[in-house]
């Protein structure tokens, strides 16, 4: 009775998590309707081109939400469903953006990661991409992250020298961290009480 019982909590919750869809052909696939079927060649065309002259594979997709799963999650599902790069150089890179929570996410194969660094995409995410976006160009945001995606991959250094993560930590919102300590300080005067 026990383990129905704890099947019948979880059972909804489970059922909310992202589903990835069996694979498709080419590199980019636009779930969350973002993109002109134009847009959407032009950005075919440049990693297809780029997979002929490099053998690497960067994949586009675009979902409406992560259905409450975490953005990691999704995206290491969908590389590994997909087998984003060639087998035997682990080379592939998948570029996941989810519109309903607002997150991207670059995710990289073992292979390319000594070009392709997490500051790096941490960069191209905050920096060329983000702000494509607050602006309602998709477009623009995900083929300018290619462009700098694909320089990094050909050994060229795309992070500016005064550019640190810590760069993100001065856009967090004041209010956020005041109210971050006030939890914690509630925190523990409810663990000394």
């Amino acid at each position: 009775m026990k383990k129905y019982f704890l099947l019948a909590i979880f059972l909804p919750v489970l059922s909310l998590a992202f589903t990835v869809p069996e694979k498709p052909t080419g590199f980019v696939q636009d779930y969350a309707n973002i993109l002109t079927k134009d847009q959407v060649s032009q950005l075919e065309n440049k990693l297809s081109q780029y997979e002929k002259s490099t053998t690497n594979e960067i994949a586009v997709v675009t979902i409406p939400s992560l259905d409450n799963d975490a953005i990691e999650n999704v995206a290491q599902e969908i590389f590994t469903k997909w087998q984003i790069g060639k087998q035997d150089k682990n080379n592939g890179v998948l570029l996941l953006i989810s519109l309903a929570e607002r997150k991207t996410r670059i995710h990289t194969g073992y292979g390319v990661e000594g070009d392709l660094t997490d500051i790096g995409t941490s960069y191209i995410q905050s920096e060329v991409i983000t702000p494509a976006f607050k602006q309602g160009d998709y477009f623009g945001g995900i083929n300018s992250g290619l462009d700098k995606m694909i320089e990094a991959l050909g050994g060229t250094e795309i992070i500016p020298e005064d550019y640190s993560t810590n760069n993100l930590l001065e856009k967090i919102p004041w209010e956020f961290v005041l109210f971050l300590v006030f939890v914690v300080l509630q925190w523990i005067g409810a663990i000394l009480s």
